[in-house]
């Protein structure tokens, strides 16, 4: 089991080191408001609007891109590509704490910036892969459910 030096409250917390050169950059939807650790798909834009990994599904946004009053493209949200093989820390949302049963599973999203244990049927694009988890007493401190350690990865 692993135990995290950041616990975050919401979204995919790279554990890796992110060259800024690997980064992606595209023009965000349309009144949209992303988080820095949403889960972005491209629909007319990046945005962060969906509960479930999608074809269209881009990463994980790098930085906050607040273009909720602004029109598509009117800013570019910087992203972490999914097939950057970067490893990331993810609060779990579901009523139940985590545990090594876990290790080993492809998961949905629950919400834009958490997973859901329970969904382990992705119809289309990458899932979440479960490599590790934390359930320390700082994690559970921090959310109730524990952390889901992984990357992301194509549906088989």
């Amino acid at each position: 089991m692993a135990t995290l030096v950041k616990y975050q409250a919401a979204g995919f917390y790279p554990i890796d080191n992110v060259a800024p050169t690997g980064l992606i950059s595209i023009a965000a939807a349309a009144s949209v408001n992303i988080a820095k650790g949403d889960a972005i798909h491209y629909s007319t834009g990046a945005t962060n609007a969906t509960t479930s990994f999608v074809v269209g599904f881009l990463g994980v946004a790098a930085e906050a891109c607040d273009n909720s009053s602004g029109a598509l493209g009117a800013l570019n949200c910087l992203i972490i590509p999914h097939t950057y093989n970067v490893r990331f820390s993810v609060p779990v949302e579901q009523a139940a704490l985590i545990t090594e049963a876990a290790i080993g599973t492809l998961v949905d999203l629950q919400s834009v910036n958490t997973i859901d244990l329970g969904d382990t049927t992705i119809a289309t694009g990458p899932g979440f892969y479960v490599e590790e988890i934390d359930t320390s007493a700082a994690a559970v401190a921090a959310n109730t459910f524990g952390y889901a350690i992984g990357r992301f990865r194509q549906t088989d």
